[in-house]
Formats: structure tokens, C-alpha cells, sequence
């Protein structure tokens, strides 16, 4: 067993730049290129850093498990954190970093088309280098984790697309029933799982199309568009699909079938059960 001051010995002798250059020259030479040539919505005359520099930026903190765009602000103005992005990005002109307002102010502006661009891209090289088929479900199947998660929770209306829901409850001064509505934003996460980690190939918003709808969009309507985004993208990848048993119904099963999909679902009891023929 390795001991934290070993551990730490090891850790001293890894160039980590470089194990990251290596990684990235061996599965995504384009990374770079891909970056570069994202469609930048800001207006040109006011632009300092190119789109490489703010998505490589992003790239790197969560690469170091950095938990907020501030920290990353924070942890990134030195010296050589500079020199480093410039030689990953190849520019060794880079004389500074930009803050973390310049780069949500892209995010929020940038088509999230261009960036699940990106990911298709990646993802599909791991796939092409075969680095991953050990984990492979019964050496055929990819097994790819559908399930939904909250992001963001408001007591007051964000934007016409949120989610909402009314919560009953007694005031304890008065004793009178009363409501609440919470407004929320959901997103349904297709995983790639292989070992310990997971890798998003796939993300739907579980959105309204507007405040006034009859009827709230859900995981399970969310669940239709994803797949069948899934399979246009990844036409003939082998699935195994692995879900909760929200999704053991008809209509998934039959959507399973029609993409000659495998699945496994997850009941109650905490065990995995398969009704796949």
C-alpha cells in the first residue's frame, strides 16, 4: 500500500504538462483547431482572447477538480500557468489570462451547438483508438447511463423555459395552507461508462417551451429526444442502455428495439435487472 508521503514522492517526479500534451497529441491533435474555429458570437472589434484560449481555460479547470470559474481565476494567474496554456495552445505570445466574467460572458453567448460539436468529435476518436473496449457490457455492448439531474433551483421565475413546481405546506404562525412554487432547470445526462469514470456524449434540457404550456416537459419526453440524437450521432455503436425503472415502459423499450439497442434498468430493490430478449 502507498503511503501520502510516497504518494506525494511520486507526484513530484510527473511532468504534468507534458503527460497532458502526450495525452492530447495521442487522442485529439485537432483539440487546438477544434477550439480555434468555434463561431464566436462576441462583437470582433472588442475581442482580446480567442475562443482556444477561454474553452482550453475551462478544459483545465475542471481537468484539476477546480470547483468554481473565481477559483479558477484565482489559481491561474501565475506566471506559469500562462506559459503552460501558451505552449498547449501554441501560442507563446500569451501574456495574460482572461477572467472568469470574459469567459461565462462567451459561454453564455456561444451556440451550444458549436461545443456538443466538440464533444461528438472527441468522444468518437476514443471510440476510433478502441482504448476503451475492455470495458465493452459482455464484450459487445457500450454501456451508456441515461438519467436526469437539477442544476439550478430559483424561488422566483428565471426565464420562460423553467420547470415548476408547487409545494403545499402549513405556516407555523398562522396555521393556514399555503403554496410555494419552486422554479428549477433540469438536464437528462447520456454517460459513457467505462471503469470508474463516466463521460458525457450527450446532454438534453428538460425545458418548457414556454410559461404558459398545459403541460410541463419531463425526463421521459426529454429521454425521446436524447435517443434519438444519440443514434443519429452514433448510428451503428452497439448500446447498452442503463437506467432507472422510471424508463421500464412501453415506449422505451419499444424505442430500445427499433435502434437495436441492449438494456438494463435499476429497480427499488437496488439490484440490475435485464429484460432485454
Amino acid at each position: 500500500m502507498v503511503t501520502r508521503k510516497e504518494k506525494r514522492e511520486m507526484e513530484k517526479e510527473v511532468n504534468y504538462l507534458f503527460e497532458l500534451l502526450k495525452t492530447q497529441n495521442h487522442f485529439f491533435k485537432n483539440l487546438n483547431k477544434l477550439l480555434k474555429d468555434v463561431d464566436d458570437p462576441r462583437h470582433q472589434s472588442y475581442i482580446t482572447y480567442d475562443t482556444e484560449v477561454l474553452l482550453m481555460m475551462v478544459i483545465l479547470k475542471n481537468a484539476c477538480n477546480l470547483k468554481s470559474m473565481r477559483e479558477m481565476t484565482n489559481e491561474f494567474n501565475k506566471e506559469e500557468c500562462i506559459k503552460n496554456l501558451g505552449k498547449l495552445l501554441g501560442n507563446e505570445d500569451l501574456e495574460e489570462l482572461p477572467h472568469y466574467d470574459t469567459i461565462n460572458d462567451f459561454l453564455a453567448r456561444v451556440n451550444p451547438a458549436e461545443l456538443e460539436r466538440i464533444r461528438i468529435d472527441m468522444i468518437k476518436k476514443l471510440f476510433k483508438k478502441r482504448c476503451f473496449d475492455s470495458y465493452r457490457i459482455n464484450g459487445e455492448y457500450w454501456g451508456i447511463a441515461i438519467d436526469g439531474t437539477g442544476i439550478f433551483t430559483f424561488d422566483k421565475k428565471h426565464c420562460e423555459h423553467c420547470l415548476r413546481r408547487v409545494y403545499k405546506y402549513t405556516d407555523k404562525e398562522t396555521g393556514e395552507e399555503k403554496t410555494k412554487t419552486i422554479y428549477m432547470h433540469h438536464v437528462l445526462e447520456a454517460k459513457l461508462i467505462v471503469g470508474n469514470m463516466v463521460l458525457s456524449v450527450a446532454s438534453e434540457f428538460i425545458e418548457n417551451e414556454s410559461e404558459d404550456v398545459k403541460k410541463q416537459d419531463c425526463e421521459l419526453n426529454a429521454f425521446y429526444r436524447l435517443t434519438a440524437r444519440l443514434k443519429d450521432t452514433f448510428k451503428k455503436l452497439p448500446i447498452c442502455l442503463i437506467a432507472d425503472s422510471l424508463y421500464a415502459c412501453e415506449n422505451v423499450l419499444k424505442q430500445c428495439k427499433a435502434n437495436n439497442w441492449n438494456y438494463l434498468f435499476r429497480f427499488k430493490e437496488d439490484r440490475i435487472k435485464s429484460i432485454a430478449d
